[in-house]
């Protein structure tokens, strides 16, 4: 069985593109033991950076019940934070404590604030997922600074963790949401638009009605609409909608379909 990881970790070394490296890393998340966890420790306390991102790709979704390693990777990752020497690396370590961010405690939530002004889109970005879903005050506000973001990756991202990834409501909250909910970016503005949705804002009524006639919209906002009490109003809009883009070649059949089905729920609520 050694033999095996092994020569998986060395393949995902070898890797030159991140599809052949994740089709390594993926396999080696199988060897759920304490030889691997070792090995793993080893890889993160190497010289070489691709060994280091190896060992925290691995060890960071390694089992369920990470519990038992989980402090002595967050003290190797927020000692990576203190001694910045690789973007990339930066953005590894960010990601894994995302997948563990249950076990963030606020000094680390403190430690990482640094990050959410970082020059680099892909560290803020990397910072969003590790924030996603935690009640901690300090982590909210910076989701809400990010969900400003010049970096409309960065914004959209932000604005999904606050909107329905956590159920805190506040006026804060619900300022940025309102603000995001007229994005230019669609994937944003609906993103924003579900966020008031799921808060029951009184607002979101009118924005609905005005996306609708916009017509430029993903199948997201019907997910919106089927959760929403009384979507059915909206009803009139959306069977105009299907009806006006059945048989057009320019449409999408998977939206159309999502749109069919929309309907169908909504008249059944």
């Amino acid at each position: 069985m050694k033999t095996d990881f092994e020569s998986l970790i060395q393949k995902a070394h070898k890797a030159k593109t991140e599809t052949n490296y994740w089709n390594q890393i993926t396999p080696l998340r199988q060897f759920v033991n304490e030889e691997m966890i070792s090995r793993c420790f080893q890889l993160i306390d190497s010289d070489d950076l691709k060994f280091k991102q190896i060992g925290i790709d691995v060890l960071c979704q390694l089992g369920r019940n990470r519990k038992i390693f989980i402090k002595k990777l967050f003290e190797k990752l927020f000692y990576i934070f203190e001694t910045p020497i690789d973007e990339n690396l930066i953005c590894t370590s960010l990601f894994a404590i995302g997948h563990n961010n249950e076990y963030l405690k606020t000094k680390h939530i403190r430690t990482l604030k640094k990050f959410q002004n970082s020059k680099s889109k892909d560290i803020r970005y990397s910072l969003t997922f590790c924030l996603m879903g935690i009640k901690n005050e300090i982590a909210v506000k910076m989701l809400i600074k990010l969900a400003q973001d010049k970096s409309p990756k960065v914004r959209d991202w932000a604005t999904f963790g606050l909107g329905s990834q956590m159920k805190t409501d506040n006026d804060e909250i619900r300022n940025i949401l309102y603000k995001n909910s007229f994005s230019k970016d669609n994937q944003t503005r609906q993103e924003a638009i579900k966020g008031l949705a799921n808060r029951k804002d009184e607002r979101v009524k009118d924005i609905i009605l005005k996306e609708l006639n916009s017509q430029n919209f993903s199948s997201l906002i019907f997910d919106t609409l089927m959760n929403l009490e009384n979507g059915d109003f909206f009803l009139p809009q959306l069977e105009n909608i299907y009806n006006s883009c059945r048989g057009k070649e320019d449409i999408s059949e998977d939206w159309l379909e999502d749109l069919k089905n929309c309907i169908e729920v909504l008249k059944t609520n």
